[in-house]
């Protein structure tokens, strides 16, 4: 295989890879090599075979070559070497007709038809290439408008916005009934009072809370300007509606969407606007979600490219994720909570407070970070919070991290740090007979389950002194669930304590088709379910705590099986008697 067929292909083969199979930052740069090289290869031959096209004069038939033909072929067939003609003196004479050449110089130049379209989809997919790697550089959405509900409690709801165009805000809001409507349509609007608008120093960000809410009601928010104008003409820039949570330690059911791992427009497509396919496979269920709990790589710094360590560089990719219209449309009817993980930051991150993650936390915090529930510690990532009887804790796995485990710092080694791990378990002494269902957040699998690629170090298999420790605590605790995301995979596992683990992702990410290797049952697990198929996968629980017994249901969504319309897997978890 010469040069030019070798960087035809590597370009074709990587541009493919980086498009829709993994947005790898390796393949990307040897795309960067290959596409320049197969291009000048490419255009040479074309150029060359348009100058230099064959001349008809050195194809025409020369005296010998006609008498060579006509001997050869008059014994055969009188047509083929010419014509028979008699003369006068009875002997036959053979007329062989010849082709009349082509002027030289008038010969057509034509294009080869191979190498061109070969050319045009050698560009095309380069292009698509820039576009989707570069995309946030590209467009960066500084005019973006988010109006999105964050937590929402019992009495009070967080409001997450961004706003560029200055002017005070108001918002109002009013009780709506389950179907949207008003419960009376001369109902007045309640103002929560005037703000001043966002600035630069937040990106445009702030969030706000409404109080004196009434438990489990619905509610229409809307967010006014006051435009800066001599006038003080009011304009209407948005609206948003959620049910507010029952009150505290309330029977309650409860609907929430879970899962982790999302890249705008991936697998790619050429768009002006793109968009996240697993929040529009969410929107067909989003009449029924109460909330969604998010775990984490909201956004890929690193993947296929990492822009740079400055906040700005973290900013652009937040808002290429609200600017997808299944955002807009999804966030602003269900709420959504979050936990952070490596992808925030840099992968596999473990370097605690070191640079970037100050910058890489200051856009977490104004997109994500600050709409979550408020922590019972000042200045931390890690919260919990109750719906009805249903309670959640929310680790943070990277800001405490110390390295893995190794045989010769297992004692040293931690994922959760002591003050988190401290508060955790005082946690857990208040909900064990207060909450009927329990739920731990983590942005990292507990299962041991996953040993591929890097999951020995990074998830909770790299640390289990740690992991037995909390397992040692969590037995004992009835209807706790642990919630996971990050291997681009599903599984539903038993753990050894006896508590079940929904591991859950990518919302709308790349996945291995042929490569994995989780181990099931490994070290007195059992494996539920598992599933690695799917660019798109999500789960949606089902609690009911009304009963004396709670029922708890996973369902598994994925755009592979009924389109993501039905479940591809449903599993209906023992409960147990609580009290």
């Amino acid at each position: 295989m010469n040069i030019g067929r070798l960087a035809s292909a590597l370009h074709i083969i990587c541009a493919s890879f980086v498009l829709w199979i993994v947005p790898a930052q390796y393949v990307f740069f040897i795309d960067l090599v290959a596409f320049p090289v197969s291009l000048f290869l490419t255009l040479r031959d074309i150029i060359k075979k348009y100058q230099c096209p064959s001349s008809p004069r050195e194809n025409a038939p020369t005296r010998d070559s006609i008498a060579e033909s006509a001997q050869t072929t008059a014994r055969v067939d009188g047509s083929r070497a010419g014509v028979r003609q008699r003369t006068k003196e009875g002997n036959i004479q053979e007329t062989v007709p010849l082709d009349k050449p082509e002027p030289v110089g008038k010969s057509a130049k034509r294009l080869p038809a191979g190498k061109t379209m070969l050319l045009f989809v050698k560009v095309a997919l380069f292009a698509m290439v820039i576009d989707f790697v570069y995309r946030p550089l590209l467009a960066p959405a500084e005019d973006l408008f988010v109006f999105r509900p964050g937590y929402v409690s019992h009495d009070s709801a967080k409001l997450h916005i961004r706003y560029t165009d200055g002017g005070n805000l108001e918002m109002r809001y009013r009780k709506i009934n389950a179907n949207g409507f008003e419960f009376a349509d001369n109902m007045p609007w309640e103002s929560a009072g005037e703000f001043g608008p966002p600035t630069n120093q937040t990106d445009y960000t702030t969030t706000t809370t409404l109080q004196n809410l009434q438990p489990a009601t619905r509610y229409l928010v809307e967010l006014h300007s006051r435009l800066p104008t001599l006038h003080a003409q009011t304009a209407l820039l948005g609206s948003v509606e959620f049910k507010t949570a029952p009150p505290p330690h309330m029977p309650t059911r409860l609907r929430f969407g879970t899962g982790s791992c999302i890249k705008p427009n991936f697998p790619y497509r050429p768009s002006k606007t793109p968009d996240i396919y697993g929040f529009s496979s969410m929107l067909d269920h989003s009449d029924s979600l109460d909330m969604i709990m998010f775990m984490g790589d909201f956004v890929y710094a690193d993947v296929p490219l990492y822009f740079g360590p400055t906040t700005e560089d973290y900013r652009r990719l937040y808002r290429q994720v609200y600017a997808a219209q299944s955002s807009r449309r999804l966030l602003r009817k269900v709420p959504m909570l979050h936990v952070y993980d490596d992808h925030e930051i840099k992968n596999n991150w473990h370097k605690q407070d070191q640079p970037p993650m100050g910058n890489a936390m200051t856009a977490y915090n104004e997109y994500n970070g600050l709409p979550n529930p408020p922590s019972d510690v000042p200045n931390t990532a890690y919260y919990n919070f109750t719906y009805g009887n249903i309670a959640f804790y929310a680790w943070d796995t990277r800001r405490y991290r110390t390295h893995w485990e190794t045989p010769n710092n297992h004692e040293a080694s931690t994922m959760l740090g002591l003050k988190q791990k401290q508060h955790f378990i005082q946690w857990l002494h208040d909900v064990n007979h207060t909450a009927a269902v329990k739920f731990v957040v983590s942005s990292v699998p507990v299962t041991t389950g996953w040993s591929n690629f890097d999951s020995s170090q990074d998830t909770w298999r790299g640390y289990p002194t740690e992991r037995a420790e909390i397992l040692n605590l969590t037995q004992h605790i009835p209807n706790l669930f642990f919630l996971s995301g990050d291997r681009h995979e599903m599984a539903a596992v038993e753990l050894p304590s006896g508590n079940i683990e929904f591991s859950t992702s990518p919302i709308s990410q790349f996945t291995f088709p042929l490569v994995g290797k989780f181990k099931k049952d490994l070290g007195g697990e059992r494996t539920l379910h598992y599933r690695r198929q799917g660019h798109v996968k999500y789960g949606i629980l089902d609690v009911d705590t009304e009963p004396a017994i709670p029922r708890i249901t996973y369902s598994l969504y994925t755009t592979d099986v009924h389109q993501g319309k039905r479940p591809a897997w449903v599993y209906e978890a023992r409960g147990a008697i609580w009290r």
